[in-house]
């Protein structure tokens, strides 16, 4: 049964959707997910929650650049999706596993041979301190072999479902500090040609230290509090360069971090 436009917009309201947008936005996305449904051969149901997927991820910042008429015309994708003929585990190495699936190409009718990575989501943290500098840990990277200066953050743990007391949880554990008014500020895909997982970033404002470190065994942490206007031009002059960590800073400055 198709939501009502109510229900949905109740729904947007969640998202980032503005209230005084939400009663139209919902009755032109109820439109385009039966348009997709048909065109795309989906059910409605999973074109609806493709298309609320999408939104939530995009919604605020286009919202706040003053685009949200038009983000329920743009979000609609022009390709159809590889269906998945077989999937199988083809190893498992503790903290990611290896899987191979068989999708045909909607194109060309033929089938190919694709290799994946399953793993946990991880979640970074914006943690702001009352005197305007953000928390800042800097470790040892083994991929790169380099020492690197980065936000908080780290894997969510098995069950562990919500990103912001994950956030929290991560953020005491690497600094000791903790804070107030933690929230959601986004949500990226780290690496969707291969991977599937999501990296979320979580703002906490009001940060004091109130705790000791506690790292496990694989953890050898500074921390360092940076002041904020000085971010940008440590992103620029390549000191802060892990990727995910410019992409968590891109969602704070979104929000107005400076």
């Amino acid at each position: 049964m198709d939501p009502t436009p109510s229900e949905l917009a109740a729904a947007l309201i969640t998202i980032g959707c503005p209230a005084a947008k939400s009663a139209e936005m919902a009755e032109q996305l109820i439109k385009r997910a039966h348009q997709l449904a048909t065109t795309k051969g989906r059910t409605f149901e999973d074109a609806m929650t493709h298309l609320l997927r999408l939104m939530a991820g995009g919604w605020a910042a286009q919202a706040r650049q003053g685009d949200a008429s038009q983000v329920v015309e743009d979000i609609a994708p022009e390709i159809e999706p590889w269906p998945t003929l077989d999937r199988k585990q083809v190893g498992d190495f503790r903290i990611f596993s290896l899987h191979t699936a068989t999708r045909r190409s909607p194109r060309t009718g033929k089938d190919h041979d694709f290799f994946m990575i399953q793993c946990p989501s991880w979640v970074n943290v914006v943690a702001v301190t009352p005197h305007g500098e953000l928390v800042m840990v800097e470790q040892f990277r083994h991929g790169t072999s380099t020492i690197e200066l980065e936000i908080p953050g780290g894997v969510m743990d098995p069950g562990e479902e919500d990103p912001v007391a994950a956030g929290l949880r991560e953020l005491q554990e690497e600094t000791g500090y903790t804070g107030k008014n933690a929230r959601l500020i986004g949500t990226v895909f780290p690496n969707p040609a291969i991977q599937s997982n999501q990296c979320h970033t979580v703002l906490v404002e009001g940060c004091e230290r109130t705790h000791e470190l506690d790292l496990d065994h694989g953890e050898d942490i500074a921390v360092r509090l940076v002041p904020v206007a000085k971010v940008p031009q440590l992103v620029l002059q390549g000191a802060i360069r892990h990727s995910l960590v410019v992409a968590g800073l891109y969602y704070y400055m979104l929000q107005g971090g400076k």
